[in-house]
């Protein structure tokens, strides 16, 4: 027990002394903050209007820094027109909040969810069209499945970085068709297939998934398997979300999993969406992946839409937390150290 924590203690010297800055040392290297579930509308709308774009970055903008891929999940479509869905919860953002990304330097985004069609394909080309106007990068949907297949390609010095994204969420009428507008869901007969094509034309190549259970904190047997075979055909990092709290992380092959990061800036006030993380990577010039969670409260009814750094116990309480749910799907120890480093100890 006692060398175990000791090798805790060495990891996180030794990362500490990696992020140191968090900016890259070569050209070749660059780093990566992953978010979770954003959604501008509902309530979040007037507060964001009236508290400046800038507004939802406030306390956390210096743990940021200035990474090269500021990643979210887009949980609404940007736009003013179309027809709601018949379902529960339908969602849409005025386009002037793209302005809330843009501030805090957000510059990639999945539309790859159950929402981005909630207002159908006339808001989803408003989507299309305000992401691109502000030069923001996005995959997972399209006006047909052809064009919902499509990476966005970031290059970023020496290195060119692939994006794919894909929805496993209901309605299933959401999902693109060879004639029909939707997000992307990632069929057997062409998602592997699809991601080793990427990597051979990238450097890097970035997965986000769409998936798993609203409010469970244990990935799906199915989640575990597609992740893994991601990964076998190609994909360096996989990021996913959905549940709207916080999954365990998984080392698979030396690339990591995150399979739910749980919230970000999003119009709830959820009594079950407290804490979340933000996921702070440096990829090497060799495409190894140093990584630290930073763990925040998106607890609306205390940070109102601006997310805090929890620090103290309750981030103590967090990271244990992501330990426990973490040790189960790993097969080596992944130890997270009290400063939130990510480390495996060979067994």
């Amino acid at each position: 027990m006692y060398f175990y924590k000791f090798l805790i203690f060495i990891s996180a010297v030794f990362f500490v002394s990696l992020f140191s800055g968090f900016a890259p040392e070569k050209n070749d290297s660059f780093t990566i903050v992953a978010s979770g579930d954003t959604m501008l509308g509902s309530w979040a709308e007037d507060v964001l209007s009236d508290s400046g774009y800038s507004y939802p970055f406030q306390y956390i903008g210096s743990e940021i820094g200035d990474p090269d891929i500021f990643f979210t999940n887009l949980e609404a479509p940007f736009g003013t027109g179309g027809e709601p869905f018949d379902k529960k919860f339908t969602f849409r953002v005025k386009p002037d909040l793209v302005n809330v990304l843009l501030a805090g330097k957000i510059n990639l985004v999945s539309l790859a969810n159950n929402h981005t069609m909630d207002y159908g394909a006339e808001c989803l080309q408003q989507t299309f069209e305000t992401l691109e106007e502000n030069n923001i990068k996005y995959a997972g949907a399209g006006l047909n499945l052809k064009e919902a297949r499509k990476p966005a390609i970031l290059n970023i010095r020496e290195k060119t970085v692939g994006f794919l994204s894909y929805s496993l969420t209901f309605p299933e009428e959401f999902w693109a068709t060879d004639t029909t507008a939707g997000t992307c869901f990632p069929w057997e007969e062409f998602v592997l297939s699809d991601v080793k094509t990427l990597k051979d034309s990238c450097d890097f190549v970035i997965v986000s998934c769409h998936w798993g259970q609203e409010l469970r904190e244990t990935p799906k047997k199915y989640q575990k398997k597609l992740a893994r075979q991601l990964i076998d055909n190609g994909a360096d990092l996989i990021l996913g979300h959905h549940p709207h709290i916080v999954q365990g992380i998984e080392i698979y092959k030396d690339k990591l999993i995150a399979y739910s990061l749980g919230n970000f800036i999003f119009g709830s006030y959820s009594e079950s969406a407290r804490d979340s993380y933000l996921l702070k990577i440096n990829v090497t010039e060799n495409n190894e992946i140093l990584s630290q969670i930073i763990p925040i409260s998106v607890y609306n009814k205390e940070v109102d839409f601006r997310p805090e750094i929890l620090t103290g116990a309750r981030k103590t309480q967090f990271i244990e937390h992501m330990n426990k749910i973490s040790a189960e799907l790993n097969t080596d120890s992944l130890g997270i150290s009290s400063n939130g480093f990510v480390n495996i100890i060979k067994s």
